[in-house]
């Protein structure tokens, strides 16, 4: 395990990048170091092999949100939000365009921050005691343009609006429902769900997947990614190698050998 502070680490297996956050006394409520802890984490498998990242809590508590006693110190010192919720952005928009393909694995409570950074993620993978809520207009506060549009990809507007607007708390199987789940693990546990969508992702191309969440991202609305860069990664899978492999293993009617 390689850890960024005694909250946040993470190991790589097989090209399969786990990040983890343990703060079970907490609930994994996440404070400023730790969203930076997160972001560092980040640069650091992207450096690596690693082609599949799995962002995960501890039993019962993927993250809580905002940690409350850094909370209770911003409010004497308010500038200090700024910082906080700059911190925030980069590490959810780094996670956002990661060229991995990133699943959240959510087995218990997911609200506010800890969300955000789901939502974040290509695939949610929950448990039957997943919890998810959104509470900004409880706290007085607006949710950011960024998180909101990642919510309103997620679930469609008129759900992201009785969301934000009453904070109430989505059961597991209204979030699958409403996309915030993509699925929800069986009798067998969130390993055996994780181990299948593995299994399901090693069957295709790594470079395929990293150009289509480019052109995905520009579908999206992210303000970064341009038309050029969405078409320059579909015009440019046609000369990669592994076109070519899964072409032949097509042609074959085989299985491809992705390296």
């Amino acid at each position: 395990m390689q850890a960024s502070n005694d909250v946040v680490g993470w190991q790589l297996d097989d090209k399969v990048a786990r990040l983890r956050i343990d703060r079970p006394a907490k609930r994994n409520a996440l404070a400023s170091v730790h969203w930076a802890a997160i972001e560092r984490c980040l640069a650091e498998i992207h450096a690596s092999d690693a082609r599949v990242l799995v962002l995960e809590g501890v039993p019962g508590a993927f993250s809580a949100g905002a940690d409350i006693d850094e909370l209770a110190e911003l409010l004497a010192h308010p500038s200090g939000f700024v910082a906080s919720n700059a911190q925030v952005q980069r590490t959810q928009l780094a996670l956002q365009r990661s060229p991995l393909t990133t699943i959240a694995v959510i087995d218990g409570v997911c609200v506010g921050g800890g969300l955000g950074l789901a939502l974040a993620c290509d695939f949610r993978l929950g448990s039957t005691r997943s919890r998810f809520g959104l509470s900004p207009a409880k706290l007085g506060l607006v949710y950011s343009p960024e998180d909101s549009r990642r919510l309103v990809n997620t679930v469609g507007l008129a759900r992201a609006r009785e969301m934000l607007l009453t904070g109430r708390l989505l059961f597991a199987a209204t979030a699958l429902e409403w996309g915030l789940l993509n699925r929800i693990a069986g009798d067998d546990g969130v390993d055996a769900a994780l181990a299948t969508l593995l299994a399901e992702l090693d069957a295709g191309s790594a470079s395929a997947r990293a150009g289509i969440k480019q052109v995905l991202a520009y579908l999206g609305g992210d303000a970064e990614a341009g038309q050029a860069a969405a078409t320059a990664a579909f015009n440019d899978a046609f000369a990669s190698a592994d076109f070519a492999e899964g072409a032949a293993a097509f042609l074959a009617k085989r299985k491809p050998d992705f390296q």
